[in-house]
């Protein structure tokens, strides 16, 4: 499958609902309704929702109009949205010997398998793994198999050891072995314990030590099943840890993705890519014409 057509394929939960609303439909009141409702049951915000609703009243389509044109031009207005978050991260080389990126967020939403994804991405750089998140065996020996399956260095340290003092010797390593960047993957937080926040602030400062300027990114990994309920998560990362941008997993599962359209909107925030499957290459950089499209179902 080609790129949009698998974005396609992961968001057609959501489309489904605005096919529904369009169908067969004339562009009156009940329309408006139904229109404003399947964006809000699509979680792209009530404030948004209307927003799109109105302009769609204020186009004036024709009687004749089809659920194509309708369709089409909702996928335009939303991608215009969309377009100031787009990222050139994963065209970017990296500008920092090396470059380091904290990649962040809470348990269950998919860093670890993201951060091996981004270092297949970045392959050509000589990407090393960090498995910062010590105090959970499983995800270090699942960052291990991907290091192993895409063909990287990884640093590892026992079992609750200390994660500051590993990304320390990670990066020192990093600058010997000459590996173009630095992927951190940390130990999941919950966005209201404020002791494993402090974690993170320690390893932030601990990075700082080989290089004031870093991280040079960091990474909010969200995942895309839990809709609104992320903006809670992006609210609490953003005052405590600093975030650059955010990536978005398994919108191949959730009916909740137009989510994204009012996380990016409430909070001014980049798109740095989208998790659309289980796959090593189903993490692809966000693109707001193909995303609006997809999320829609504009063929």
């Amino acid at each position: 499958m080609g790129i949009f057509s698998k974005i396609k394929d992961a968001l057609h939960k959501t489309s489904e609902k605005i096919s529904v609303a369009v169908a067969g439909k004339r562009v009156d009141e009940n329309f408006s309704q139904d229109i404003e409702d399947a964006l809000i049951m699509a979680d792209t915000g009530v404030k948004t929702a209307e927003e799109l609703t109105s302009k769609i009243m204020d186009r004036k389509f024709s009687r004749d109009a089809t659920d194509i044109d309708i369709k089409q031009f909702l996928a335009d207005e939303i991608a215009s949205l969309l377009k100031p978050y787009e990222s050139d991260f994963f065209e970017q080389e990296p500008t920092h010997n090396p470059e380091i990126v904290l990649v962040i967020g809470v348990n269950g939403n998919g860093k670890t398998t993201c951060v091996a994804k981004m270092a297949n991405l970045f392959k050509q750089y000589n990407p090393l793994l960090v498995a910062a998140d010590t105090f959970r065996a499983a995800a270090v020996e699942q960052l291990k198999f991907w290091a192993d399956k895409v063909g990287v260095d990884i640093c590892v340290a026992p079992n609750g050891a200390d994660a500051a003092g590993l990304v320390y010797s990670a990066i020192e390593q990093a600058r010997a072995n000459k590996n173009g960047i630095v992927l951190i993957d940390t130990a999941g937080r919950m966005q209201n314990r404020d002791d494993l926040l402090a974690e993170l602030e320690k390893i932030k400062r601990v990075i700082k030590k080989h290089d004031e300027s870093a991280p040079h990114k960091t990474i909010l990994v969200l995942d895309g099943l839990t809709g609104q309920a992320a903006h809670s998560q992006v609210d609490v990362f953003l005052k405590r840890i600093g975030i650059d941008g955010v990536i978005i997993t398994k919108l191949d599962g959730t009916a909740k993705g137009g989510a994204l359209v009012s996380l990016t909107r409430e909070y001014d925030i980049p798109v740095f890519a989208i998790g659309i499957g289980e796959g090593i290459d189903d993490l692809k950089p966000f693109r707001a014409e193909d995303f609006s499209k997809a999320l829609i179902g504009v063929e």
